[in-house]
């Protein structure tokens, strides 16, 4: 009854003289959209706030290996690229599957890594696990660019070690090297990268076509297709660890160190859907952490007053940042002999945007970012909403300049189209009105279209 009456308000006070009237119209949609929250949700206590994230700091390895270098500032030449084949040893192959054991979890087994590259690399594919998914494998150095390494089955070779039998190929598709048969022998593909010089930022990532190796080829010939486009797996986020203390191949060069980097392609994180080897030149090992507070703000644009998805944008922010840089003495030192912390900026991520209408976000009063602005999307698209959505997307980023975490000054204005194009700017709620922005912890997951918050989100009060 209460709820009714709410409605029956609004639409009095909407009378003929101010039907045009954008306020009226607003509050007549607050009115309705507050009238059927509470028949899905129950009535609202007028206590109740809508900030239901935590203040507990993450903590992000962005350079952690003992590929990771301290050096002086980079100096960059045309780098080479040398190919070649390289026999790896079965002893190589029991440590990798003693230390990757495959359908566990072996996030703890590494460390999440990007690295600065000192001297020549050299990289080898040692392993390849048995998958449907088909990928390519990418290192990006900062100031030189993106070059392909090595893709999905592309000259590995492998037997069983301690016998004669001919070395049979690894295939493109779910072929891969089987656990459970003893240790192998691996001929192995093998890229010198020479003339990367400096302390160069650099990192390896993945991409990675769900479809296999039917929608890479369907993505080559047509690159504009979003669906046939792959996902991109970094090393900085979770889909790649790196191992210290492996055996060095026979037959390189003396006093250099191999790091096996072991990679995920799906979600059952054992990290043996490829597994490589890098050799190079160690010196001071440097792990640098960012530490942060994060928010994820999801929302309803109004587009219905009973959809509840909550996913007509989705966005995090990202406070109290700073970057601590641990330097040690030797890959092996558990005691750093430095620290340095540095502040960063708050940042801002748009992660998805369900609806279809134009919108801006608004941190204390100001712009930071324009859905139209995005040259990848149309105003008019949903990303990033739909049925296996990637919850690590980027869609954009921004900076937050006055963001204040306590009071939540944040808005979004949001245009509507056609012959009632009007203007909403929807404030993070008050105390006890129907929210149409809800503040979650930064790993929430948000809802796929039509598939409404259950009520369970709204139970709790700060």
């Amino acid at each position: 009854m209460g709820s009714m009456a709410v409605t029956g308000i609004a639409f009095t006070s909407c009378s003929k003289e101010n039907l045009y009237d954008e306020g009226a119209v607003a509050q007549r949609q607050d009115a309705i959209y507050a009238s059927n929250f509470e028949k899905r949700y129950g009535k609202i206590d007028q206590s109740q706030t809508w900030d239901f994230s935590t203040d507990t700091p993450t903590f992000t390895s962005v350079s952690s290996s003992g590929m990771t270098r301290a050096a002086s500032a980079p100096e960059f030449a045309n780098f080479d690229r040398e190919e070649g084949t390289m026999m790896i040893e079965k002893e190589i192959s029991e440590w990798m599957f003693e230390n990757l054991p495959k359908g566990k979890n072996n996030s703890k087994k590494g460390r999440q890594f990007d690295m600065a590259i000192y001297s020549d690399l050299i990289i080898v594919p040692i392993f390849q696990g048995c998958a449907s998914y088909y990928w390519e494998l990418w290192i990006h150095v900062d100031g030189v660019g993106d070059e392909r390494i090595w893709s999905k089955g592309e000259g590995l070779k492998y037997r069983k070690a301690g016998t004669n039998d001919e070395f049979q190929n690894v295939g493109k598709d779910r072929d891969g090297m089987q656990r459970g048969e003893g240790a192998y022998e691996v001929q192995a593909p093998c890229y010198t990268y020479r003339n990367l010089l400096g302390a160069a930022s650099a990192s390896f990532y993945l991409k990675v076509w769900k479809g296999g190796y039917t929608q890479y080829l369907e993505n080559q010939k047509n690159p504009l297709d979003e669906s046939k486009r792959p996902e991109i797996k970094s090393s900085v986020n979770s889909w790649m660890l790196d191992l210290q203390g492996v055996p060095v191949p026979s037959g390189l060069p003396e006093g250099l160190t191999a790091t096996i980097i072991g990679c995920e392609d799906g979600n059952d994180k054992d990290y043996e859907d490829l597994v490589f080897m890098v050799y190079g030149d160690p010196t001071k090992r440097v792990d640098e952490m960012i530490e942060q507070k994060t928010k994820r703000y999801i929302m309803e644009d109004l587009g219905d007053t009973d959809d509840f998805d909550f996913n007509d944008v989705v966005f995090d922010i990202s406070y109290e940042r700073k970057k601590i840089t641990y330097t040690y003495d030797s890959e092996t030192a558990t005691v750093p002999s430095s620290q340095k912390e540095e502040s960063l900026p708050n940042l801002g991520v748009v992660r998805a945007a369900g609806g279809v209408y134009n919108f801006d976000i608004l941190v204390n009063g100001q712009l930071v970012w324009q859905k139209s602005k995005a040259t990848s999307i149309k105003t008019s698209d949903m990303v990033n909403t739909q049925n296996g959505y990637n919850p690590n997307y980027v869609l954009a980023t921004f900076e937050a300049p006055g963001y204040n975490a306590d009071t939540n000054n944040i808005s979004v204005s949001v245009t509507t189209r056609g012959d009632s194009e009007r203007v909403y700017v929807i404030p993070f709620p008050e105390k006890g009105a129907a929210p149409k922005i809800v503040a979650v912890p930064a790993d929430t997951k948000w809802m796929t279209e039509r598939t409404r918050v259950p009520e369970e989100w709204f139970r709790s009060s700060n």
